[in-house]
């Protein structure tokens, strides 16, 4: 069996440096010291490093493509589907296309596609595509961190922040046990939703409840949580929906079994939609700006691949939390 080709993310493991400046070392660009310079090359020739040559090429004559990579078992989430459509609505005002790859289309030997850049959305740390990705050299922006130390061009909200701002009004509210249906903890969101979680509950001295269904999960499989919760713990009056589109599920749950959401249980959501708004009550939710997201994403990219912004910029998404009957009352 042949050896696997040696990749950029190995040189700068190899040389003890990051993506970004073993790349700018290999180029000659950007603000390398000699030393570091050396030790790139040095680590480089070890490894049998060969640059990318078409992506060499990109930069010195861009497709004007980028590539947006969005998991399979995302495909499915409102949330991840309007980030989208706000990239592509970015990426026609800056005159830039946009091609969608997916984890079927790299799953083999396949070469990737030929783009100036990529977009990943919330990448999984258990996806071997989207790692493929992060090894490529070309610039790279993720929504929410990336697993490891790739450093990456990153648009991220504070999600500490909104999840403590939901925790104290549902204590505020009375609550005094709120459990967390939560997604698993394989994207830097999700793991740091567990954790303040974990950590309010921690400081309020409240025993945590975590149940967890996987990315993608149907109405079910949410049903099933909410009721695993309600045998384990009777006293639960709070829950804190992570998964997009659980709320829901979870608030008919307790209705069913005679809660009155908003009185006797509160519900809130980790990620706002429409249809929270005009459910019966409305549930309080965090609004993500999933568009404003997906838009913030690409111009951040475009801006990286122009050399008008460092390959691992920085750039803040406002989010707020919505307040609604289902936590305020009737």
């Amino acid at each position: 069996m042949s050896r696997r080709a040696a990749t950029i993310v190995d040189v700068a493991k190899r040389a003890g440096v990051s993506r970004t400046t073993a790349s700018d070392a290999l180029r000659g660009h950007g603000r390398v010291s000699e030393g570091t310079r050396v030790a790139v090359e040095q680590a480089a020739a070890e490894l049998g490093y060969r640059p990318n040559t078409a992506a060499r090429s990109l930069r010195a004559a861009t497709t004007g493509t980028i590539g947006i990579h969005l998991p399979e078992a995302m495909t499915r989430i409102d949330y991840y589907l309007q980030t989208v459509y706000g990239a592509l609505e970015q990426a026609g005002a800056d005159e830039v296309d946009v091609t969608v790859i997916t984890s079927r289309r790299l799953a083999g030997e396949q070469p990737p596609p030929s783009v100036d850049g990529i977009i990943l959305l919330d990448p999984l740390a258990d996806d071997p595509v989207a790692e493929r990705l992060l090894a490529l050299d070309l610039p790279i922006v993720t929504l929410e961190r990336a697993f490891g130390e790739v450093a990456t061009g990153v648009v991220s909200a504070d999600h500490e922040g909104a999840i403590r701002e939901l925790l104290d009004h549902l204590a505020s509210r009375g609550s005094a046990a709120p459990a967390f249906l939560a997604s698993p903890a394989v994207t830097d969101w999700g793991t740091r939703a567990q954790v303040v979680y974990s950590a309010w509950c921690r400081e309020q001295r409240i025993q945590p409840t975590i149940v967890e269904r996987p990315f993608g999960s149907d109405s079910a499989a949410y049903a099933e949580a909410t009721r695993e919760v309600l045998a384990a713990r009777p006293q639960t009056d709070a829950f804190l929906c992570g998964p997009d589109g659980s709320a829901i599920v979870v608030a008919d749950v307790l209705q069913d079994a005679g809660r009155v959401v908003g009185e006797d249980v509160l519900v809130a959501a980790m990620v706002d939609s429409p249809a929270l708004a005009y459910t019966d009550p409305p549930v309080t939710a965090v609004d993500l700006a999933p568009r404003a997201a997906g838009a913030l994403c690409v111009e951040l990219l475009v801006r990286i691949i122009r050399g008008e912004a460092r390959p691992d910029a920085s750039v803040p998404l406002p989010i707020e939390v919505r307040y609604r009957a289902s936590t305020l009352g009737r």
